[in-house]
């Protein structure tokens, strides 16, 4: 398994990822980093596999904004429930506003996994 480099914050309510390219539905982020998630998906996901995904998180008013990111899946894990997986993701590609977005999302999210 890889050593994280920053602390993730878990996710108080279901955020759900996509798949740019095709719009289909990846799962749903587990915990959030500045720089990394954990996804909870039914795909059994290949360790190295790349993925344009979106997602929405919530400013400080609550409104929501769409996430445009490119991730690098590091390792995969089966759950305890049939056909579900744990995938540890790296970010590898997000745009300056969106990474402010994360950056404030993860320092107001209390709880650390």
């Amino acid at each position: 398994m890889v050593n994280r480099r920053s602390v993730r914050k878990r996710v108080g309510e279901a955020i759900m990822i996509s798949n740019s390219m095709t719009g289909e539905s990846l799962g749903r982020v587990g915990n959030l980093s500045v720089d990394g998630m954990m996804l909870i998906t039914s795909h059994d996901v290949q360790d190295e596999c790349l993925y344009q995904v979106q997602f929405q998180l919530r400013d400080r008013e609550g409104l929501a904004h769409k996430l445009e990111v490119g991730i690098q899946c590091l390792w995969s894990e089966a759950a305890r429930v049939e056909r579900t997986y744990w995938v540890g993701c790296k970010i590898i590609d997000i745009g300056e506003s969106e990474q402010r977005l994360l950056d404030d999302w993860v320092e107001r999210t209390a709880e650390t996994v």
